[in-house]
């Protein structure tokens, strides 16, 4: 085992990266777990992004000292994945909250967020550092190769068993801010790609190396503020103007009711509340109303007095809302899904205009785990009750991404909840056909009243600067808001201050921005540009590498 390392390049920063390299044991493992912690606030609702630079930096001296290590491949690996285990415990800590809502029944399934998912998700992290440490050197090398495989680790972690794309580094940018613009060119992965090269830069100041170097170890920090210093500049110019709005209105409506007692008060008492807000005065013909996932506690679609009573109030305007629905298959058995729905004042006679079903759905909570393991509906037959019901209950996926045409709404593309993490849906649903907007619908109140929401809002309107498409986003006790095509908040819905006692009911009205110009990464060279980056940085870190 090493202990005795020697650090060269500048004075004062020695000692610490010694202090880092040292590191053994559990020693190394606490150090790696806070410093992933300490990350999260890199993140909404706090953007404090300079945070993932010291965290980055410690981590990357860490692994100095586990090279020299005997079994350096599970020195690094389990630096790595302590890393993970931090920043996913810590910054996704809400996950935990679904479980709460009937703790009598789930709190038992605690430990699958609290442990399970951050032991897990951290394995991604271990074994590409561990792939990382393959390529290591003393030189200002390893910062490029730590960029290379931490960026490939976040793909990985976000398209691997339908992914879990949350909290990428690319979305520690303010969006809506200069340098989130840089994600309408290459998409959030190549933005996550130049973010941890940023951050990781001032890693390369202090290394082993007994030998002369200073410029060279100067050079990736110099190219990070530089890069810093464009897509800034680049950013700004093209935020300077605010976007033009077209004349149709929008109206964002949430009843507000707590999550754990939507469904106990009934979907008389939500209904009335939502015609409530239908006919305060402040809606007008041709108006667009969006209501949120899941907005009134029955298959909307399936429940006759609840399409009467929308179809009474809604009048020349038209809804959009999420509800659950089922279809009856085989011998009268209900299949489920999470749809989106667009209504008129005909509904009762015709049904919905449109008609759209998620198709990406949430492992464990949507997808059953009967749908995603192997032989799971046979293994579910030998469960206890409350962990059969997990196992068993989940809905049909949609057919996929789409951009949905109806009479008197422009085109829009929809996102139902978790499908809003996903920069591939909104970019293919509108290489098929070019929408207007985004209409996004979430269901927010499962998470708490915490980070959970901030960042779901937060990593949303990245998809606005992706696409260049405006967004209209509503979720049930989250950030209802109408964001334009450069991810900037144009309107945020209000609280009602008649709303019934413990609801957080909001209502906004505004106009819909234009559409941007359309996005590089839009386009196919979008994608191509991550890959190609990924191979410049190959070629940097050969370029600055040293034996």
């Amino acid at each position: 085992m090493n202990t005795a390392v020697r650090s060269h390049g500048f004075t004062a920063l020695g000692p610490l990266h010694e202090a880092f390299a040292r590191l053994t044991g559990w020693a190394a493992a606490g150090a790696a777990v806070l410093l992933g912690a300490f990350s999260a606030v890199a993140f909404a609702p706090f953007h404090f992004s300079a945070v993932l630079a010291l965290s980055f930096t410690g981590l990357i001296w860490m692994i100095d000292g586990a090279r020299g290590h005997r079994r350096w491949g599970r020195a690094v690996f389990m630096r790595t994945w302590a890393f993970g285990v931090g920043f996913t415990l810590i910054s996704m800590h809400w996950t935990a909250e679904p479980f709460l809502v009937e703790p009598e029944r789930f709190a038992v399934f605690l430990w699958m967020p609290l442990i399970l998912l951050p032991a897990g998700m951290a394995l991604i992290w271990g074994a590409f550092g561990a792939m990382a440490g393959a390529f290591w050197s003393a030189s200002p090398s390893r910062v490029f190769v730590f960029a290379f495989f931490f960026a490939l680790a976040e793909f990985v972690r976000g398209h691997l068993f339908g992914g879990f794309p949350w909290n990428l580094p690319g979305t520690t940018w303010v969006p809506g801010g200069a340098l989130s613009q840089a994600a309408s060119l290459g998409g959030v992965y190549w933005l996550t790609l130049l973010t941890v090269f940023v951050m990781a830069a001032p890693a390369a100041m202090v290394d082993t190396r007994d030998a002369r170097g200073l410029v060279l170890r100067i050079a990736p920090s110099f190219g990070a503020v530089i890069l810093l210093a464009f897509g800034w500049a680049w950013g700004a110019q093209r935020i300077a103007a605010p976007s033009p709005l077209t004349e149709q209105y929008v109206v964002l409506m949430d009843s507000g009711v707590p999550q754990d007692e939507k469904w106990e008060v009934g979907p008389d008492a939500v209904m009335v509340e939502y015609l409530r807000m239908l006919t305060n005065g402040e809606s007008e013909p041709g108006d667009i109303i969006v209501w949120p996932e899941g907005a009134v506690p029955t298959s909307l679609l399936n429940d006759i007095n609840a399409l009467d009573a929308i179809g009474a109030y809604l009048g020349p305007r038209t809804l959009i809302a999420g509800t659950t629905r089922y279809q009856l298959e085989g011998q009268n058995e209900r299949v489920y899904f999470n749809s989106m729905v667009v209504l008129d004042e005909n509904v009762s006679r015709s049904g919905a205009v449109a008609l759209y079903d998620k198709f990406r759905l949430v492992p464990f909570g949507e997808l059953a785990a009967a749908q995603i393991i192997p032989f799971g509906q046979s293994i579910s037959d030998y469960l206890p009750g409350a962990m059969q019901q997990l196992a068993r209950n989940g809905f049909q996926p949609g057919t996929g991404p789409a951009v949905i045409f109806a009479d008197n709404v422009p085109p829009f593309v929809a996102l139902i909840c978790y499908e809003g993490l996903y920069p591939e849906i909104t970019r293919a649903a509108n290489l098929a056909a070019r929408a207007d907007w985004i209409v996004l619908v979430s269901n927010d109140a499962w998470f708490g009243g915490g980070m959970g929401p901030a960042q779901h809002y937060a990593q949303n309107r990245y998809r606005a600067i992706e696409s260049g498409l405006p967004m209209a986003r509503v979720a049930s006790r989250g950030a209802s808001a109408i964001i334009d095509g450069y991810g900037r908040e144009v309107l945020r819905a209000s609280p009602v201050q008649d709303a019934p006692s413990g609801w957080s009911t909001t209502f906004g009205r505004g106009k819909l921005p234009a559409p941007a110009k359309v996005t590089l990464f839009q386009s196919r060279a979008g994608v191509v540009l991550f890959w190609l980056t990924l191979a410049g940085f190959v070629g940097l870190a050969f370029a600055t590498w040293r034996r």
